[in-house]
């Protein structure tokens, strides 16, 4: 167990940061109450390992820290992701006659898969298979832009146009003109919102 007592004040912050984010995974991805110190060791290891990535002329060490913890929490979830949906994909059949004759008949027809509950209950958009490819080629695409395009995309989504333009010091306006600026990296992997809002 980590002693947050003996870290700097920055590695505590992270610490802080990676414990809210571990909090939000319990019960999803098959990951339970027994994973969490496990999954905290091993998030604080990789940005242990990530830290000499910092540059300051970049952006703000607090920004970077809440970044990496995301990317690494990111690359967590699409891992786990994967490793359900193999274990879907091989699932044997059921070989119980009653579950056999339920499904030749009318049987199934009542139920509902979870995601066309979440769709409908409007705790997602789209099916979790396709917003995981989503997800996947949006970092991609991000990953392809300039560090600076790069760090205004990161920072943008944890803090909002209105936060963003005042921590750069710059209108709104120009942020939304950087924002365009990325469009093409989106649009060569093809996640460009259409009209609709269609992918």
């Amino acid at each position: 167990m980590i002693q947050k007592d003996q870290l700097s004040e920055i590695h505590q912050y992270a610490i802080r940061n990676i414990e809210c984010r571990v909090r939000g995974l319990i019960g999803r991805y098959g990951i339970t109450p027994d994973d969490r110190e496990d999954l905290i060791q091993q998030l604080f290891l990789e940005y242990l390992e990530r830290l000499g990535g910092f540059d300051p002329g970049r952006g703000r060490y607090k920004t970077f820290v809440n970044c990496l913890v995301r990317n690494q929490v990111a690359s967590l979830v699409r891992a786990r992701k994967s490793q359900l949906r193999e274990a879907t994909m091989f699932a044997l059949p059921s070989t119980s006659e009653d579950d056999s004759e339920e499904d030749t008949g009318a049987g199934g027809a009542g139920e509902i898969s979870e995601d066309d509950y979440r769709i409908a209950t409007g705790q997602a958009s789209r099916p979790a298979a396709e917003l995981l490819c989503l997800r996947i080629d949006v970092d991609r695409a991000l990953e392809s832009l300039p560090p600076r395009l790069r760090e205004i995309g990161n920072r943008v989504v944890e803090d909002g146009v209105a936060d963003l333009s005042k921590a750069l010091g710059r209108s709104q306006t120009r942020i939304y003109q950087l924002l365009w600026n990325m469009r093409p990296a989106f649009a060569a992997l093809g996640v460009v919102p259409a009209a609709g809002g269609a992918r």
